[in-house]
């Protein structure tokens, strides 16, 4: 077995850049679903917004930290290369948290963006250009919109990034398929919306039918969107070359099998697609009231996260422990 290269700094910044790009993408959906002029769930468009943009961040920190060199890392910026997966992701990490800043600013409210700016030491403030202070000056509800349209394809790029960072090394057959990049993409929505539903349901405002309806229509869908992309990977896998199989025996016999099937598969999608098709049953079926546990929906929520992180794992060390020789 070959000594991985990449090991848990890696798995924590594909969980949480995958996890931002699904924040935003709900957030945004919620954002751009209107109702009298207005969002139509904006306390769920709001905890996205202001949620986006921290995992993202921490997650390209650990990136960096992970080049062995982290001071070098801005060198990288100085040398586009367009067939390249590293240089078009790091463009596109920078674009995707400079944009989730500005759609996390679009959604605080009027005194809050007052306070952060009394916040900027006198000196830095004086230093801002008219233009930019007259921008922070607006009332930026009014770019919301705007801001969740610009960045749907922004975040999907984000969450399928994580997978082709994965997909472009050749020498990995476990990794080299298209539907790594289609997986880590619906898990990424998926993780972003449990994520809100775990928010929402922590909240001090009440929570709304309408919300869970929405978000758990989202989810299972998500999910289900998952599932149909493990099952075709496992079946590609089996009627490929005898080096993809043996890839694909890690989790069909070998090291890291009851994690996959236990972990990922089990605790992190069938059952949390369990729970919360139980809890949307009375809607699937037209027949009686939706109503939510909210420890169910919890408990759900957090499967869904924890599946999400469990998929990566097992990528990363299971990709790593076979490839061409």
């Amino acid at each position: 077995m070959r000594e991985p290269v990449w090991e848990f700094l890696i798995v924590n910044y594909l969980f949480l850049g995958g996890l931002s790009a699904g924040l935003y993408f709900a957030s945004a959906l919620a954002t751009w679903i209107q109702e009298d002029g207005r969002s139509a769930y904006p306390r769920i468009a709001r905890w996205g917004a202001l949620l986006a943009p921290w995992p993202v961040s921490l997650g390209s920190a650990l990136l960096v930290l992970d080049l062995g060199k982290p001071m070098r890392f801005w060198k990288i910026f100085f040398h586009f290369r367009w067939r390249s997966p590293m240089s078009i992701g790091s463009w596109l990490l920078v674009a995707f948290t400079f944009l989730s800043l500005a759609y996390l600013w679009s959604w605080l409210e009027q005194d809050e963006r007052q306070s952060l700016q009394a916040r900027i030491p006198g000196k830095i403030r004086k230093r801002i250009p008219a233009r930019v202070q007259r921008w922070l000056d607006l009332d930026a509800s009014l770019w919301r919109r705007n801001l969740a349209m610009l960045g749907f394809p922004i975040a999907v790029g984000v969450g399928i990034y994580t997978g082709v960072l994965l997909g472009a090394v050749q020498a990995r057959p476990f990794w080299n398929t298209n539907l790594v990049a289609q997986m880590f993409l619906f898990s990424a929505l998926s993780s972003g919306t449990a994520a809100l539903v775990v928010a929402r349901l922590m909240d001090r405002e009440p929570v709304e039918l309408k919300e869970m309806r929405f978000l758990y229509s989202m989810d299972i869908t998500l999910i289900v969107l998952e599932l149909f992309i493990v099952l075709p990977y496992l079946i590609h896998g089996e009627l490929s070359s005898l080096a993809v199989k043996e890839a694909l025996a890690q989790v069909l016999g070998g090291p890291f099998t009851i994690v996959f099937w236990l972990f990922f598969m089990g605790i992190g999608l069938l059952l949390p697609l369990a729970i919360e098709l139980y809890e949307f049953k009375p809607v699937i079926l037209g027949k009686g009231t939706f109503h939510i546990q909210p420890r169910w929906a919890l408990t759900a929520g957090g499967l869904v996260l924890f599946g999400g992180y469990m998929l990566r794992y097992i990528f990363v060390f299971a990709g790593q422990a076979t490839g061409f020789r």
